[in-house]
């Protein structure tokens, strides 16, 4: 384990453990990892709470937390080394960093949908009062219409609806999963060329062969 992570009974924090998930990524663009082994290993990252719970999930393989970040150097490398690229280019966020977001987002959807209710109630009055009942029903209809398109289709900006750390970290999984299977259908295409090509040169040595003993006429 590098000496980011001494001492061992220190307490992990998000980041070294995004770390720790990005190192194990890295392991599996590589096909060290199968993706049953990454999905455990990314499960026991997520529940260590000491640094000391990290070591056997990297006992095994090269693979280092903080080694693999693209396109940083690691601190004190040799000039002109260019760092390791991860095997994609997902952003890594803390925890704290997600919920705080995502709270945000919340406000100002929340606050969207307060105002909307306040005028579709204060139309209602107006047009209560002037005996427009029609008018005052169908801006009452406004407040659940608001919700149904806030809450339910998520209509508008983006940062408003910032998913959770669990569905963050399932596309993270999803897009190795991915990323690995792509690879691994890049690999057997390698291999179906070179059994190819074995093959070719295999009938045609054979073809020379009989060629060659061949009786001329």
């Amino acid at each position: 384990m590098s000496s980011a992570f001494q001492p061992d009974h220190i307490r992990l924090s998000d980041a070294e453990r995004a770390d720790a998930m990005s190192a194990l990524g890295h392991a599996l663009g590589e096909g060290r990892l199968t993706l049953a082994e990454y999905d455990e290993r990314c499960r026991d990252v997520a529940a260590a709470q000491l640094r000391s719970e990290l070591e056997p999930l990297f006992a095994d393989i090269p693979q280092r937390p903080g080694e693999h970040r693209a396109g940083e150097h690691e601190a004190g490398a040799p000039a002109g080394v260019p760092a390791p690229q991860a095997p994609s280019e997902m952003a890594v966020y803390t925890a704290r960093e997600v919920v705080e977001t995502r709270r945000q987002g919340q406000k100002k959807r929340f606050g969207a949908f307060l105002l909307g209710s306040i005028g579709s109630l204060a139309g209602v009055i107006v047009f209560g009062s002037a005996q427009l009942e029609v008018l005052a029903g169908l801006t009452f209809l406004l407040i659940p219409t608001l919700f149904v398109l806030l809450y339910v289709m998520k209509v508008g900006p983006d940062d408003w609806y910032t998913p959770t750390v669990r569905q963050l970290e399932r596309y993270r999984r999803q897009a190795m999963r991915a990323q690995q299977l792509e690879l691994e259908t890049q690999r057997k295409l390698e291999r179906q060329d070179q059994l190819n090509q074995l093959t070719g040169d295999a009938i045609g040595l054979a073809q020379n062969t009989v060629n060659r003993f061949k009786p001329r006429g």
